[in-house]
């Protein structure tokens, strides 16, 4: 920046300042400013309102003298004086300081129907000589608040500020100020600096960010840059450095998030805005008091936290310490900071004492905000603060007395103690592993670590038992804990109970071992193992028993069995496979000798461990898969071993397969990277290498043998291989319909019969597309396909689904047939072909609207609503509705209703016959005109446009 430029912008703003200053009878008055929005009944959209205001005391305007507005959003306005003293639920002015007072207005409102309203307020009387600001006693100052109301989620209020903007700046100095930001929902909160407005979506023109050159450009250590900045999660605002005497203004918001499991993202819910000026003095003599808070912690409903938090000033001056945020503004059991006088001796130890109990559980840390400041004498300049921020997570306790037994019908019946924390109404969530996991809930450790078990049901927290018959296996040692999950808003989950384990009888053979032994295209072999059944009633089936082994291809799926032997013995080596390309899987049918035909029971089926290379630069990556009834990721044994050849310094040992290392699976996926380290040999390129790896698992149960250790097939990869495979081709029938998008030809499918869509239920989500297509590649180098989806077809948005070694593939479960698909070929080295044609599913929409409907209040046809009969008249696959009412054709608009940004949209409308002031509309015949958007790929159908009349009868 010229620095003629800088000189000339500041001679003006100190022309402005001191201009101002001569005619204190004529100088404007607010300072700062912000709002916050609160819910106030839980049966109308019934909000209050508050506009706090800071001023100038040194000004004889008051608030209110500037033409003042207040809007709420919905076209209700209230502007001038007069007016708001009539409507005001209530207007209070205290004294912050000598300088600042503080001037708060609250309104009552009722919104009429859900949807997003800015509430704002504007006044003329911002203050005059704002360096920052062009005219600044001409520019009206304007605050706002944005609250979205979603049908059927109405339960949210705006965050609340608790610390007061008055706080002056030094020259050469860091500024700080923390809002003291806290949502009484517990929501999420992010901070960001904004433009600083005049009216309604109306930016100040000319505005300077406190960062620029004309304002400043050097850090109160003497780098460059300057820094205007603030702190996403804490709201702490920084400017690093004012450099000139005067009034300066910044403006930020507070955000309000909350997570949508609807929806399954984070959704915002509104804002509010802080608008502030920060007044910068010189002459400043005055060090920075210091604070020491303890570290964030996590602690159990229930527990007296006291914490000592310490306070000290540089120069000796006397120091005050404030405490704000949500632990001091609960009505139970608020926390409190002792002593609480303004100024005492530094330095000082102040002891922050809070009684938590359950009514404080949340997912969400409280952040309590400190503020020290020192009470600096008149010749050190003004007073100076330090900002820090402490988080305190309320945890819900453990669930309790966590027992069981097997049932006679082979489920496990799960018993514990009565939740002590059921008046929040959370969930009681049975988590499920087998064999015993080693872990002690502590500190923020809530909840079940990751991947440790698997989550099979979750019951009322008023109920104290359930069933377990979610594939309960024989022979298996299932241990279980439980965690209270906690609703939202508020969300959070408790500590995981004392683990609990029972083992399941022992009543049918029990497959320990499929372990491949030797790899080859015919060749191949594999050695299967099982148990007797240790428990089976031998009064009802007396010894000796008789195996039937049967072999099905694939990892998984029991169609087109092959019975491989039928023996008394415990094990078997199944001879003359393919061990190199395909999987198998294999179960065990018991019999008695003395009755060959009367099938006993049936184990679960057991697979081979398949395993997969891929060559990187420098190395190879291999993992690998088993479907089997046992845990493969067990405490007891948790490694498994990777196993190579060529290990010697020349890479030429081909038949010796060595261990090279190990995998802990407590702590890794089934993944393993050779880089070369073992013996420190590094791999070369243009080697072929061979892998196998040695698993290790456990049912948990003491009478089978354990650890139970099963071999892959080997695989063989060379690093550096990057010749990809040819990409398949999508199977279809002759000349199918296409589609453009993103610039591609796409090939379409819809459904022949949308009418056998049309009679699923109105809710069905459990849709399916399958996707055929043929292998270009005939080269024993094949591992199988990868299968890419993506919801709207444009080409960066396809992302990966699944990997399988057929030529087809089923999606299911789906909530919508919209998506498309592609397929690529992925060879033994992990080299990946070219994606094949892009195949599309599309939707078959539907919606209509009725011409009559009877607003008379008795429950029947009270509202003008799309049609909802069970299966063939519910709209399907809807997006977004647009509504509007005319008194006649190309008349005055009467009644408009949009779902276009709603995160969760009333598609019905659901109109009740009143006008857009929520005026009852007498009998007669409307006008309307809607528009639908459809969820679908074909742009031809994306949108339909209804034009028609409705009558009203009362």
């Amino acid at each position: 920046m010229h620095t003629s430029k800088r000189l000339a912008f500041l001679a003006v703003s100190c022309l402005v300042i001191l201009s101002c200053s001569f005619s204190k009878a004529y100088a404007t008055h607010i300072r700062a400013g912000d709002v916050c929005i609160e819910l106030i009944s839980q049966t109308s959209l019934t909000y209050r309102f508050t506009f706090t205001i800071y001023t100038d005391l040194g000004s004889e305007v008051r608030v209110g003298q500037g033409n003042p507005i207040v809007r709420f959003g919905d076209g209700t306005t209230i502007e001038g004086e007069d007016a708001i003293l009539a409507r005001a639920e209530s207007i209070s002015r205290t004294v912050i300081n000598n300088e600042v007072g503080k001037v708060v207005m609250v309104f009552v409102h009722t919104y009429q129907a859900p949807r997003t309203y800015v509430a704002s307020y504007t006044e003329q009387n911002r203050n005059a000589g704002i360096v920052n600001i062009p005219n600044s006693v001409d520019t009206p100052f304007h605050i706002q608040g944005v609250t979205r109301i979603e049908a059927g989620n109405t339960v949210n209020s705006s965050p609340k500020l608790s610390i007061p903007p008055i706080d002056r700046a030094c020259v050469g100095r860091t500024y700080f100020h923390n809002p003291g930001a806290f949502d009484p929902d517990g929501d999420s909160l992010v901070f960001k600096i904004v433009l600083p407005q005049l009216a309604p979506n109306l930016n100040i023109v000319g505005y300077t960010d406190l960062n620029d050159p004309l304002i400043t450009n050097e850090r109160e250590d003497g780098t460059s840059p300057a820094l205007i900045q603030i702190d996403q999660e804490t709201g702490l605002l920084t400017w690093d450095a004012p450099q000139f005497v005067g009034e300066y203004n910044v403006a930020f918001i507070v955000e309000e998030w909350r997570f949508s499991e609807l929806r399954n993202e984070w959704i915002q819910l509104g804002f509010i805005t802080r608008d502030m000026q920060i007044l910068v003095e010189d002459d400043c003599q005055n060090e920075r008091p210091e604070i020491v808070i303890p570290n964030d912690l996590c602690m159990e409903a229930g527990t007296n936290i006291r914490e000592i938090i310490l306070g000290s000033d540089p120069d000796g001056h006397r120091i005050s310490l404030e405490a704000f945020g949500s632990p001091f503004e609960i009505t139970n059991s608020p926390a409190t900071v002792s002593p609480d006088q303004s100024f005492i001796d530094s330095p000082q130890e102040y002891e922050f004492n809070w009684q938590t109990n359950t009514s404080h559980i949340r997912e969400r840390p409280y952040q309590v905000q400190f503020k020290i400041s020192d009470d600096s004498p008149d010749t050190s300049g003004p007073s100076l603060s330090e900002f820090a921020t402490w988080n305190i997570t309320v945890v819900a306790p453990a669930p309790t007395g966590l027992s069981g037994a097997v049932t006679n019908g082979g489920g496990i019946q799960l018993v514990w103690d009565q939740y002590q924390v059921s008046n929040l109404d959370p969930v009681i969530q049975v988590w499920r592993r087998i064999d015993s996991f080693d872990f002690s809930p502590t500190d923020c450790n809530t909840g079940i670590p990751d991947g440790a078990y698997e989550l099979i049901t979750e019951v009322p927290s008023s109920q104290t038992n359930t069933v377990d018959n979610n594939n309960v296996r024989a022979g298996t040692n299932y241990c279980y804990r439980l965690v209270a999950k906690f609703p939202l808003p508020l969300g959070g989950e408790s500590y995981a109970s004392t683990e609990f384990c029972i083992s399941t009888p022992i009543d049918r053979a029990l497959i320990t071992n499929v372990s491949i032994e030797e790899t080859d295209q015919t060749n191949g072999e594999i050695f299967i193992k099982w148990t007797s059944p240790l428990d089976i009633d031998d009064d009802v089936y007396p010894p000796p028993y008789q195996y039937s082994l049967m072999r099905f291809e694939g990892q998984s799926g029991t169609a087109n069995g092959t019975l491989v032997t039928t023996t008394q013995d415990n094990s078997f080596v199944d001879t003359n496979l393919n061990t190199l390309n395909d999987t198998y899987n294999y179960r065990v049918e018991l019999y008695t000798v003395a009755n060959p035909n009367n099938l006993i029971a049936i184990s679960e089926p057991a697979s081979t461990v398949r395993l997969s290379a891929l060559a990187v630069q420098d190395a190879i990556e291999v993992n690998w898969r088993a479907n089997v009834p046992w845990n493969n990721q067990v405490s007891s044994a948790p490694y498994h071993y990777i196993y190579r050849n060529r290990t010697d310094t020349d890479a030429t040992d081909l038949g010796n397969f060595v261990l090279i290392d190990s995998v802990d699976t407590r702590s890794t996926s089934f993944v393993y990277t050779d880089n070369g380290r073992f013996n420190n040999i590094p791999l070369k390129e243009e080697v072929e290498y061979c892998y196998f790896v040695t698993t290790q698992g456990s049912y948990g149960n003491d009478r089978i043998e354990s650890p139970l250790q099963n071999n892959s097939q080997e695989i063989c990869a060379v690093p550096g291989d990057e010749v990809p495979p040819i990409n398949p081709d999508i199977l279809v029938d002759n000349n199918p319909d296409r589609i453009d998008i993103d610039g591609n030809s796409a090939i379409l499918i819809t459904p022949d019969d949308c009418q056998n869509i049309a009679n699923t239920p109105c809710n069905y989500d459990n849709f399916s597309n399958t996707v055929e297509w043929v292998a270009n590649s005939t080269d024993n180098d094949l591992a199988g396909y990868r299968v890419y989806f993506s919801e709207s077809g444009l080409n960066d948005s396809f992302s990966f689904l699944a990997f399988t070694e057929d030529t087809e593939y089923a999606h299911n479960g789906l909530s919508s047939l919209k998506g498309c698909y592609r397929i690529t070929t992925v060879d033994r080295s992990g080299n990946e072909s070219d994606f094949s044609e892009t195949i599309c599913f599309d939707n078959c929409p539907y919606y209509r609207l009725p011409n009559t409907f009877t607003p008379n209040a008795d429950t029947r046809n009270d509202t003008f609503s799309a049609f909802n009969e069970p299966n063939s008249e519910c709209p399907r696959f809807v997006k977004e509705v647009e509504f509007r009412v005319f008194n006649r054709w190309g008349g005055k608009e009467i009644y408009s209703y949009s779902t276009c940004g709603e995160t969760e949209p009333d598609i019905f409308i659901n109109w009740d016959g009143r006008d857009k002031n929520g005026k009852v509309l007498p009998e007669g015949t409307y006008y309307y005109h809607a528009v639908v958007t459809f969820d679908v790929l074909d742009e031809a159908k994306r949108t339909q446009e209804f034009r028609n009349w409705v009558k009203i009868i009362r």
